[in-house]
């Protein structure tokens, strides 16, 4: 399988990470350098649009529960998600990650909510 790519893109102080792939275990890992890379950049405002990544096993859900505890309870950022499939929106809910950032149904509405 195709190695997960991430995509960052800037909007103020609103970072984007668009994960294109399969989130695995080293999906997953790769995802969690790039998040590593814009907080320490700066960046506690992060957007995970989740759009070309339908498919995320549990190995790269822990890696992303691991990521949004530092971004919300170490760093004291914001985490929002758009792009979710049914499946994802489901496992995310159940796992406790929409406790700890908000789900949107769309890239432009998640950016809006996190300058706010």
């Amino acid at each position: 399988m195709a190695r997960l790519v991430v995509k960052k893109e800037i909007f103020n102080d609103v970072c984007v990470l668009r994960p294109s792939g399969y989130v695995d275990e080293k999906g997953g890992g790769i995802l969690f350098d790039a998040a590593e890379e814009v907080l320490a950049e700066g960046f506690h405002k992060i957007l995970l649009n989740f759009a070309e990544s339908p498919v995320i096993n549990s190995q790269g859900i822990a890696q992303i529960i691991e990521l949004a505890e530092i971004i919300v309870d170490e760093k004291g950022g914001s985490l929002a998600f758009c792009g979710l499939s049914e499946l994802a929106a489901s496992v995310f809910k159940m796992v406790g990650l929409l406790q700890m950032g908000d789900s949107y149904t769309d890239e432009q509405e998640a950016i809006s909510g996190l300058a706010n």
